[in-house]
């Protein structure tokens, strides 16, 4: 889902941009704009700032960076855009009379799906970041609950076992009622436990 705006043919003041944004923090705009090197004391924006204004929205917004991860992926991509511009060699052109806007259009097309590609990588890893630590939980979760069941099964009072404690050193659950927290000397056999468990 993309809300990229048109280009204003025209500079814009700072209540517009609120308005185009949806927001009411003139304070979050400036941020925005100082990312991309924008102080304005005047509140015009041209259209080339805009479009960089909007870049932030969009990233802010729709994919649901904080401002310092956009500002890290801004950096990360002047650190590789220097780097591949100090790699390449030189192109020589085979049509002297290079076709502005089809240059053009092709950079703002690199550029785009260079950005996306990255913000995409960068979402995926938080989005597998976060589905690895809900799958562990889930797993840890449905083993304390096997465990329990076995020993209401065998007659045996349900207190934790030395598998019941590993699982709660891993996972240091909180209010958890399958996972009571254990007590000193508990922790001590538990610490003991699972240096003997590896």
């Amino acid at each position: 889902m993309s809300d990229f705006k048109p280009t204003p043919e025209t500079n814009m003041t700072t209540t517009q941009l609120l308005d185009r944004y949806q927001i009411h923090d003139a304070n979050a705009l400036k941020t925005w704009a100082s990312l991309h090197g924008i102080y304005k004391q005047d509140g015009q924006f041209t259209p080339s700032e805009v479009d960089l204004i909007d870049h932030v929205h969009h990233h802010v917004y729709n994919l649901g960076m904080t401002v310092d991860e956009y500002q890290n992926f801004l950096n990360q991509r002047l650190n590789r855009v220097q780097s591949s511009v100090e790699a390449e060699p030189p192109i020589v052109q085979q049509n002297p009379v290079p076709d502005e806007i089809t240059t053009e259009a092709s950079q703002a097309l690199e550029s785009l799906m260079e950005q996306y590609s990255e913000a995409i990588e960068l979402m995926g890893e938080r989005i597998a970041d976060h589905f690895i630590d809900e799958l562990d939980l889930s797993v840890m979760r449905h083993l304390a609950k096997k465990v329990k069941e076995r020993q209401l099964l065998n007659g045996q009072a349900a207190k934790p076992n030395r598998f019941l404690r590993t699982i709660q050193a891993v996972l240091k659950p909180k209010n958890s009622p399958l996972l009571p927290s254990p007590s000193p000397e508990e922790t001590t056999v538990q610490m003991e436990s699972n240096h003997r468990l590896g």
